[in-house]
């Protein structure tokens, strides 16, 4: 019987996530956290929940909670491009925009080959007015996406500055 417990609670902790999950794609962000937080609770070191949690955060406009989340699940697991990017996000969301673009980078390192990372880099650089940097963050965006219509708008408007 004690065999089964770590698997019983990981299972439980596997079940608390996915109501979350479901929770928030119901916009329930706040039911959301409750579950992930229950996730966590049963295993701290539960990334996903961590990562999760950040979403359900900012989605409530709590952005440095959510980056304290993100924080977290990258601790946990620090080659999680995603979590990077949403932390870029919040932090974006916070006007922190240097830091934002060191969140990104991370990403792109990450995920070279993630074109939302390297348009959202782009826009950071741009509300910094470092409009040749944006340039070529959006020039990689449209790269790796031919079809991403923000990012051809947005080269367009800092070529125009």
């Amino acid at each position: 019987m004690t065999n089964n417990q770590p698997d019983d609670s990981k299972s439980k902790a596997v079940e608390f996530l996915e109501q979350g999950i479901a929770l928030g794609i119901s916009e329930k962000y706040e039911d959301a956290i409750r579950a992930f937080d229950k996730a966590i609770e049963i295993n701290p070191d539960y990334a996903l929940a961590w990562y999760n949690k950040g979403i359900a955060l900012d989605n409530l406009g709590k952005y440095q909670e959510a980056i304290n989340a993100y924080d977290k699940a990258i601790e946990i697991d620090p080659k999680d491009a995603s979590a990077w990017y949403n932390k870029g996000n919040a932090l974006y969301d916070l006007e922190k925009h240097d830091e934002a673009i060191n969140a990104y980078d991370k990403a792109i390192e990450l995920d070279p080959k993630d074109a939302s990372a390297w348009y959202n880099k782009g826009h950071a650089l741009n509300r910094l007015e470092k409009h040749d940097g944006a340039i070529k963050a959006y020039d990689k965006a449209i790269e790796l996406d031919p079809k991403y219509a923000s990012a051809w708008y947005n080269k367009g408007n800092a070529l125009f500055t």
